[in-house]
């Protein structure tokens, strides 16, 4: 699972100190004012619509890995597979109540679950896609009985004994999590009584701490996979990032899970959130870009609460298991959208619009209105505005219009594919 869209944002803006040939910078002294809001756009990305298919029957069998040793269990929650009742088991009759099923029984630690399907055949190969639920194996028992077994991952685990009050079953390295969490936590609440601002700082604490790290398929689910990377060892891939996300939110009282999909058309994992009836995403991997111009890293906020129709771009999901009161328009709760944002006299770093030109009235509005040094801002490719000074012209004329005078320095990144990015330092006279 990459992070393809960091990695190539983090190079645009690493150039932005250079040259290289699709970066272009100028420097110019003019003389700007008013409101410019954000527009952005209403267009859903393409969404991942996975069928069961009909498979052949086999005894066991896993996506792609093997089980971790048996885990120490919660008191109650302590089914094997050496003990299958299936007379209780429940019973099925479509795959997305399955998937459903099983992502719960994930989240309460149930490891070894049997379940009876009637009248259709899973495609338990499909279940890692769809939900974080990486781990997976089962055995065919025949006649529509299959036994699931699930690992859990620290986080969730954590999480459970946070939420629960028991901490015995936990390993040491997960009570060292736990603890650390802990603290995060009471910080959070600390910070703000407003959930709101609770989650901000958890995505903050989470990458401050974390570096992106991957490396081949693991035979067993390895610690930069889940939140002992994210938060202990500083290093995880998007699941370490996602465990870590949950943990933190669920311990904090917020209503987080994970999902799956495809981000860039690459394996990915991140965060649901929900407040009341309305639910966004979060992607905290994709937003820990530490993007740094003049050798100041910054991270992204794009990812934060973030509407169907922007994460839509360049992530892929699959509706049957997201929220279904996902929030289609950025609203108070996206990031950018939000007092955090207004009132951060430039702490903050980063936007996304819906064209070239509501980023560059966007850059000037943040200039002109609200001080902001510096502004980097992604928008899709328009090939007008890949030439430096067709972009500073535009910004230049719209700081004029708002009573701006002042030095303003301006580079434009497009690596040949879906999206460019501008980055502007200006310095009032």
């Amino acid at each position: 699972m990459q992070k393809l869209f960091l990695t190539g944002a983090l190079t645009a803006c690493l150039l932005f100190t250079g040259c290289g040939e699709d970066v272009a910078s100028n420097t110019v002294d003019e003389n700007i004012d008013e409101d410019s809001s954000e527009n952005i756009g209403e267009k859903l990305g393409r969404k991942i619509d996975f069928n069961a298919k009909a498979m052949e029957k086999v005894r066991t069998y896993g996506s792609g890995t093997e089980l971790v040793a048996e885990e120490i269990l919660p008191q109650e929650n302590t089914a094997t597979k050496r003990n299958i009742d299936w007379k209780n088991a429940p019973h099925f009759n479509n795959f997305d109540s399955l998937v459903e099923y099983l992502n719960d029984c994930k989240k309460n630690l149930q490891t070894y679950q049997p379940v009876i399907c009637d009248d259709f055949v899973p495609d338990s190969e499909k279940i890692p896609d769809i939900r974080a639920i990486q781990w997976l194996s089962w055995t065919d028992y025949g006649n529509g009985r299959i036994l699931y077994e699930i690992t859990n991952y620290p986080g969730e685990r954590v999480a459970w004994a946070y939420t629960h009050n028991d901490t015995s079953f936990l390993s040491n390295e997960e009570k060292n999590l736990y603890n650390v969490a802990v603290q995060i936590v009471n910080d959070a609440k600390k910070f703000s009584s407003d959930l709101l601002y609770q989650e901000l700082y958890l995505h903050d604490a989470i990458t401050s701490r974390a570096e992106y790290y991957t490396e081949n398929p693991q035979p067993k689910l390895a610690r930069f996979q889940s939140a002992l990377g994210a938060l202990i060892d500083g290093k995880a891939n998007c699941q370490g990032y996602s465990d870590a996300f949950y943990m933190l939110a669920t311990m904090c009282g917020l209503q987080a899970d994970k999902v799956c999909g495809y981000g860039d058309d690459e394996a990915h994992t991140w965060n649901t959130i929900s407040f009341g009836n309305e639910s966004y995403f979060v992607d905290v991997t994709w937003d820990d870009g530490k993007c740094v111009f003049n050798n100041v890293p910054y991270n992204y906020y794009i990812y934060f609460n973030t509407p169907t129709n922007v994460l839509g771009s360049d992530h892929r999901w699959y509706t049957a298991h997201a929220p279904q009161n996902l929030q289609t328009n950025p609203d108070g709760r996206n990031f950018y959208h939000t007092k955090a944002y207004d009132s951060s006299g430039g702490k903050y770093f980063g936007a996304w619009s819906l064209t070239a030109e509501d980023a560059l009235g966007h850059i000037a509005y943040r200039i002109a209105n609200q001080g902001y040094k510096i502004s980097w801002i992604e928008a899709p490719y328009n090939e007008t505005y890949t030439n430096v000074n067709n972009a500073l012209n535009y910004l230049l004329n719209d700081l004029k219009n708002r009573g701006w005078g002042g030095h303003v320095n301006m580079n434009v990144q497009w690596r040949g594919g879906k999206y460019m990015y501008f980055t502007v330092e200006a310095t009032p006279k």
